[in-house]
C-alpha cells in the first residue's frame, strides 16, 4: 500500500516521539488495514491519525453515558488540559476527548515535541 502525498511524515515524527521502529511499523499497519477495508489504494493522513489515537489512547469503547456523566468527564478532562497548559515546561496538549477509549471515560493527551531521555 502506498502513502498518500498528503501525508506529512515530518508532522507524524513530531507526534510520535519515543516510538521505536517496530512501534512505527505497527502504526503504519494499523493505518493501512482500515484503508484497505475502505478500498483505498493509499494511506492518508486521517488513517495515520486514527491509528495513532488507537495506539496511544486505546480502542473506542461503545459505552453510552448519561449526560451528567459526560459533563463531569468533560470538566475533569478540561482540568487536566488547563493545568497542563499553565504548568511551565509541560508537554503540549494534543487531544482532549470524552469518548471512552481503552479503560478511560475521557482522555487528555499531552506529548512532547521531541524525544526526551530523562
Amino acid at each position: 500500500m502506498q502513502l498518500s502525498p498528503r501525508s506529512d511524515l515530518d508532522q507524524l515524527a513530531k507526534v510520535t516521539p519515543g516510538m521505536t521502529g517496530a512501534d512505527l511499523a505497527n502504526l503504519v499497519n494499523g493505518a493501512a488495514l482500515p484503508a484497505v477495508k475502505r478500498k483505498q489504494d493509499q494511506v492518508g493522513p486521517d488513517d495515520l491519525s486514527d491509528a495513532l489515537e488507537k495506539v496511544q489512547l486505546g480502542a473506542v469503547r461503545p459505552l453510552v453515558m448519561p449526560q451528567s456523566e459526560r459533563e463531569r468527564t468533560a470538566y475533569h478532562e478540561s482540568g487536566h488540559a488547563l493545568l497542563g497548559m499553565l504548568q511551565p515546561g509541560a508537554d503540549p496538549v494534543r487531544k482532549i476527548t470524552i469518548v471512552p477509549r481503552g479503560r478511560a471515560l475521557g482522555v487528555t493527551l499531552s506529548t512532547p515535541d521531541t524525544d526526551r531521555y530523562s
